[in-house]
């Protein structure tokens, strides 16, 4: 039985073989590190403005303390939220959300 084992999962060391030559993605192993772009907000304000950076193409992020979540808070330090990205789309994400809130507090005040 031991013997089997290392063949009928796909991740065992006795494939390893096979994958070693496959192509990784660009930069390996390396991690990129993620940025927080908003913080201070609701949940339900993190999630549309994780909507927002997803709909032009940047990587996102909503995060609340687990506690906040299993109590269903939504204010103070456990119910507050944040959004995060990778930081070489953070300059970018930064920039969006300027331009988005701009313009929405310029309709407001016409």
């Amino acid at each position: 039985m031991a013997e089997t084992l290392p063949n009928a999962v796909p991740w065992s060391q006795g494939n390893h073989e096979e994958t070693a030559g496959a192509e990784t993605t660009p930069g390996g192993a390396a991690r990129t590190p993620w940025v927080v772009v908003a913080a201070n907000l609701n949940p339900a304000e993190a999630a549309i403005i994780k909507g927002r950076l997803e709909s032009e193409g940047i990587a996102a992020l909503a995060r609340q303390e687990a506690v906040g979540i299993v109590l269903g808070l939504t204010v103070g330090p456990l119910g507050s939220a944040q959004v995060w990205v990778p930081e070489p789309q953070a300059k970018q994400a930064l920039a969006l959300l300027a331009d988005t809130f701009e313009a929405g507090e310029a309709d407001k005040g016409a």
